[in-house]
């Protein structure tokens, strides 16, 4: 898996971006809206590493994580992950997570307009999901920014470490996507 913007190359993870990817999943600023625990073990890191560094096509009810490395400096700032849903081949559900020292420069957005181009373009996808917990104020404004709509908001619905977060649940159909991509080529 291979796409490119202006700034960033999204790619397959390869054995040289261990340190910088043990580094963000290990910030607390990073893993304080994500699902796994601190401290994030390297063992972890290397096993998703292998896994995901060999994967050439999307395979359903398979995460697929793409690396996010800005094309200026070649340095690993994130990552961007979909899986296409078992139940329905046209559905996919997207996630995203970015280092903290590289938050509030536009690089998800940036990201997921290439990734939701490839799905809702190459791949048909009829839609695409995501969630957030609500307090995570920059993912779902990042969402609505690439005109995601908010489709729920549920009250103490995942169990994250001892507590209960609550999370929006977002969603994009392909004609929506479209049309906003006819907008922004005028």
């Amino acid at each position: 898996m291979f796409l490119h913007t202006q700034r960033l190359l999204l790619r397959n993870f390869n054995a040289s971006d261990l340190e910088a990817f043990l580094a963000y999943r290990n910030d607390p600023v990073v893993a304080k809206y994500q699902s796994w625990s601190l401290p994030y073990p390297r063992e972890k890191a290397e096993a998703l590493i292998r896994e995901m560094q060999d994967v050439h096509a999307p395979k359903v009810d398979d995460w697929l994580q793409l690396a996010i490395e800005l094309k200026e400096t070649g340095e690993l700032i994130g990552d961007i992950a979909f899986v296409i849903k078992g139940d329905d081949a046209r559905q996919a559900i997207i996630g995203f997570t970015i280092a903290s020292t590289h938050q509030k420069n536009g690089y998800i957005t940036e990201a997921a307009t290439a990734l939701l181009d490839y799905l809702f373009e190459d791949m048909d996808m009829h839609r695409v999901i995501a969630d957030c917990d609500t307090e995570n104020i920059g993912s779902w404004k990042t969402l609505e920014k690439l005109g995601f709509r908010r489709e729920a908001h549920f009250v103490e619905s995942l169990l994250v470490g001892n507590d209960y977060v609550s999370e929006y649940h977002y969603g994009l159909l392909q004609r929506e996507w479209r049309a906003k991509a006819a907008f922004r080529n005028c």
